[in-house]
């Protein structure tokens, strides 16, 4: 192995895992975003629209999309269920993100003079015109790459005149840019870097998380299922980095503390003044091992405390929380006054997973207010995707 490949091995094992579809199982489409759509809305509008263009419901499409800058256009794409090879779909669920092939010339093919581009790509080959509504493409064609006798995928130059004869006229007079890429993408766990190359000049184009999770072909369940653990990895990761650092502290404090008792020559006491340092980490690691119960329980605390966190404020704080049977928790808290925790109540009861909210022992005192609540929650309120079945909605 030489030392480039060793260096692309050891890459890739810092990157978040990727895999591309190829481009001719897409149906594309650039459409206009009205004005009035608000961007909580505009999820729904895509669908709304893809439901109304395609012969097919959603749930036998896989599908994605991309916004443009001005956030009035995007650029939708979508794919048959039954179009993908069985084998591939079987793969989605281990990945962080599936994308088309055409990514990079659907996000970054766009140049100053609006000129078509052809994008070689390891099983296709897609086509982009461009207008000056908008970056995006107004439209889209792919062709999968062509095989010789022997069933091995033509050299670049070959498969690039052949879609060049398919297209025809419609290219005709015009200078059609070229573009080669690969699957091979170099990405961070909050960014991906899609790149490609043209008479040996690199392009690129860097894509957020946020854009990812429009882009992300899979199902809609599997997609939250996947947001979801990403919060509780980073909450738990948070944790674990927090108590490292108090932990190393703590030894940094117990071998100055040594040094300095072992200089005046007063270790008598040692044991006694370093127990309530015991203590604490001893209560340090019975938080930990209680966070990992919660998160391999089935009651699922850390789906309800991030579900009601937009309903938090800075009047309220919980000082600890109990699970209180499959679909409730007990909350023992502080508010700034007897209103705010009322108030916190009302907000808690309009939110459509949550059945009842119940306060008790609400007493006011000089400093604010202390009280019980108890969250009771939709049966159904968290169903979690399981592991092998197959999901028929599309994200």
């Amino acid at each position: 192995m030489t030392e480039n490949q060793q260096n692309l091995e050891k890459s890739r094992t810092l990157t978040m895992q990727v895999m591309a579809a190829p481009s001719q199982l897409f149906f594309c489409r650039r459409i206009e975003i009205s004005e009035d759509v608000a961007e909580d809305e505009r999820e729904g509008f895509v669908q709304l629209q893809l439901e109304s263009l395609s012969p097919f419901s959603l749930e036998h499409l896989q599908f994605g999309y991309v916004i443009d800058d001005s956030k009035r256009f995007a650029f939708l794409y979508s794919g048959y269920r039954r179009s993908f090879e069985s084998g591939s779909i079987a793969e989605w669920g281990k990945q962080e993100t599936v994308i088309p092939e055409f990514s990079i010339g659907a996000i970054a093919g766009k140049n100053d003079d609006g000129s078509p581009l052809l994008l070689v790509s390891e099983n296709s080959i897609a086509y982009f015109e461009f207008d000056g509504q908008s970056e995006l493409p107004c439209y889209f064609e792919a062709f999968p790459r062509e095989r010789d006798d022997e069933d091995q995928l033509m050299d670049f130059e070959a498969g690039v005149d052949v879609a060049k004869i398919s297209l025809g006229d419609r290219i005709k007079g015009q200078t059609v840019r070229v573009w080669n890429t690969n699957t091979n993408i170099y990405i961070g766990k909050q960014h991906l870097r899609l790149q490609a190359a043209e008479n040996g000049s690199e392009i690129e184009t860097i894509v957020s998380r946020e854009t990812l999770w429009t882009m992300d072909l899979r199902d809609p369940d599997s997609i939250e299922h996947a947001k979801l653990e990403e919060r509780q990895n980073s909450l738990i990761w948070k944790i674990a980095l927090g108590m490292a650092v108090v932990f190393m502290l703590l030894i940094f404090g117990e071998f100055a503390w040594l040094g300095s008792r072992a200089y005046v020559n007063l270790r008598n006491g040692w044991n006694e003044e370093q127990a309530p340092t015991v203590a604490m980490i001893g209560s340090r690691q019975s938080t930990v091992f209680e966070l990992e119960d919660f998160q391999n329980s089935d009651l699922k605390p850390f789906d309800m405390l991030i579900a009601i966190e937009p309903f938090m404020s800075d009047a309220v704080t919980f000082t600890r929380v109990e699970t209180n049977g499959p679909n409730s928790l007990k909350a023992f808290a502080e508010a700034t006054s007897n209103g705010q925790a009322n108030n916190f109540k009302a907000r808690l009861e309009r939110f459509d997973k949550i059945e009842s909210v119940v306060i008790e022992k609400l007493e006011g005192r000089a400093g604010g207010a202390t009280f019980t609540v108890f969250l009771n929650f939709n049966e159904d309120a968290f169903i979690r995707t399981v592991e092998g079945e197959e999901v028929a909605k599309n994200g």
